[in-house]
């Protein structure tokens, strides 16, 4: 028997037989060619990228009857990279300049944007690199009519194991019935996962080896809770395995009778519970799970998705999204990206940090007709749908005078231009940065709302990077420091009569939620698939015992013995609810 540990990606139990796919990446040839050449070399390129794009568009016709609607824009993903000029144009500059063979400047384009997507702090930014690169090796292999290894190649198997999935991949495992895969690279905002979770496939991924340390026909263990996968285990870790199997699927039973009902305490305390949104096809999932509406929009997915930051695009996506949301609130974050990304559009510094430099409103107000344009597509939706303003990465009250400048003037070119917008559109600040959190009571008298974004807080607070392997395990949302940062911003909230939503990670995440209950958080917001869950566990909490909570760990002061008591606190009062 062999022990893996890996990323959980997607919840589940899955035990089977597995086959592994024997995929390597494909060799890429460096010759010069002549000026003659060029058309020729450009027409391959051209051919290669129709014929990947044919194959995608195949893919999710075929991925139709099996993907829930909100999760097949990701197929639409990978055929905008193969419009990207960032991409693409700059392959076919690569062979006009360099007189390079094309399969050369695809690959030397491709690492160029990997290269940039890598400096971005944003997690789900980082992870667009696969998808990119799933994309040049696909067109690669069209160009050298090299086949490859798929999960359609699979007899008698119940599991995947894999270096990697592209999307197309993941889409063919449940027409061979698979049950879950395990892969050496990705992460939980990878696509790969996103469509695991949308197909309710257990995977763990992240696992660096394991394609090379199982063979077909192994007997695999997929525990996507913990993120272990067990090869060949023994007969007392099967029979284990096998029961969590059976009480996951009562559990899910059960999660599924709580889409009609209300997120409120065992004594009766309403919490609101809302949706992160990148995309307007998550609404529908928002929806269905009877959502308070959306606490946090994520507007540089508009330009992620689509290459295009123009203020009619922001506004058409905007509306739309108002209208999906059927009259429930919707929380919009201004672009939270940093210049690397808006290079196609405008120029940027190049910065040695920058997830601590030019990004968020230090680069809106940097390039003013760029954040008018945003503003004004904000205001013309608001229209037609309640919708807020909120400000990211505001550091001091000169950042967020200078955001509400910008919104009147916005506001008055609007007047003179006689277009339609809520004259009383409320805007709010992102709580994420310790210097405007030690000064919240002072901003929460010029504001409507707070969100308060625990992932960056977290980090900027203590000073670490959750991403670092070497430092993660002191990323402890519950360390005394984050718990009176935390009390001190929503204490301020409350004096000023304003809402304030958790919209970080922690707020989906159940073993936090008793204790940002009894800290007097009455909203949270988190991605929709987190929504049930999350129901389930505040349902199960009576508010008493999470004051307790928090009244204990004011006095704990070992960061480790505060996480500790968090976990045993969920498991003495929500055992029969939360399952992990």
């Amino acid at each position: 028997m062999r022990k893996l540990n890996g990323i959980p990606s997607s919840d589940g139990i899955s035990i089977g037989r597995c086959y592994v796919l024997d995929r390597q990446k494909i060799q890429v040839r460096h010759y010069f060619i002549s000026d003659e050449e060029v058309p020729l070399e450009i027409a391959r390129l051209k051919k290669g990228i129709a014929e990947t794009a044919e194959f995608i568009n195949t893919s999710k016709t075929m991925s139709e009857d099996s993907l829930t609607e909100e999760h097949s824009f990701i197929f639409d993903v990978y055929l905008m990279l193969l419009r990207d000029n960032m991409l693409i144009g700059e392959a076919e500059n690569s062979i006009t300049s360099m007189l390079v063979n094309a399969e050369y400047a695809l690959s030397l384009a491709c690492a160029k944007l990997m290269a940039q997507f890598e400096k971005s702090d944003n997690e789900y930014l980082r992870e667009r690199k696969s998808d990119i690169n799933h994309v040049v090796q696909k067109v690669l292999r069209f160009m050298s009519d090299e086949t490859m290894d798929t999960v359609l190649d699979a007899e008698n198997a119940d599991i995947i194991i894999a270096h990697d999935l592209t999307p197309s991949d993941t889409s063919q495992i449940t027409k061979k019935n698979i049950k879950g895969f395990a892969t050496d690279l990705g992460s939980r905002t990878s696509h790969t996962s996103i469509l695991a979770r949308s197909l309710g496939i257990p995977a763990v991924v992240g696992l660096e080896d394991i394609a090379s340390a199982v063979k077909d026909g192994d007997l695999v263990i997929i525990d996507g809770f913990e993120g272990i996968v067990i090869v060949n285990p023994d007969a007392d870790t099967l029979n284990t395995y096998k029961r969590k199997d059976v009480r996951y699927h009562e559990y899910v039973e059960e999660l599924s009778k709580l889409k009609d009902e209300e997120s409120a305490t065992q004594d009766g305390i309403r919490i609101k519970t809302y949706s992160n949104v990148e995309l307007n096809e998550e609404l529908y999932l928002s929806n269905l799970y009877n959502h308070d509406g959306v606490g946090l929009y994520r507007t540089e997915y508009i330009y992620m998705s689509h290459g295009d930051v123009s203020e009619e695009k922001q506004y058409a996506t905007l509306k739309e999204a108002a209208e999906l949301n059927e009259g429930y609130p919707i929380v919009v974050r201004t672009f939270d990206l940093g210049a690397e990304k808006l290079s196609k559009y405008m120029p940027h510094p190049d910065e040695q940090n920058p997830a601590m430099g030019l990004r968020a409103v230090r680069y809106s107000l940097k390039y003013g007709d760029f954040f008018n344009k945003q503003l004004r597509a904000i205001l013309r939706a608001s229209a037609h749908g309640e919708i807020k303003i909120l400000f990211p990465m505001i550091s001091g009250m000169e950042e967020f005078y200078k955001c509400k400048t910008a919104l009147d003037i916005a506001k008055a070119e609007l007047r003179d231009e006689q277009i339609e917008f809520n004259e009383d559109i409320k805007i709010g600040v992102m709580m994420e940065l310790p210097s405007l959190a030690v000064i919240s009571d002072i901003i929460a008298t010029e504001v409507d709302f707070f969100s308060v974004g625990t992932n960056d807080l977290i980090q900027y607070t203590l000073g670490i990077d959750r991403n670092n392997e070497f430092v993660a395990y002191l990323y402890r949302p519950s360390h005394p420091a984050i718990l009176r940062t935390l009390k001190k911003i929503i204490d301020s909230a409350n004096s000023a009569g304003i809402e304030c939503t958790v919209c970080g990670e922690i707020a989906g995440e159940p073993k936090y939620i008793p204790f940002l209950l009894g800290l007097g958080y009455r909203h949270l917001s988190m991605s929709p698939a987190l929504l049930l869950k999350a129901r389930m566990i505040i349902r199960a909490l009576d508010m008493s015992d999470c004051e307790k909570l928090v009244e204990e760990l004011s006095c704990i002061k070992i960061a480790r013995l505060a996480e500790e008591r968090v976990e045993k606190f969920i498991d003495e009062k929500c055992s029969n609810v939360y399952f992990h």
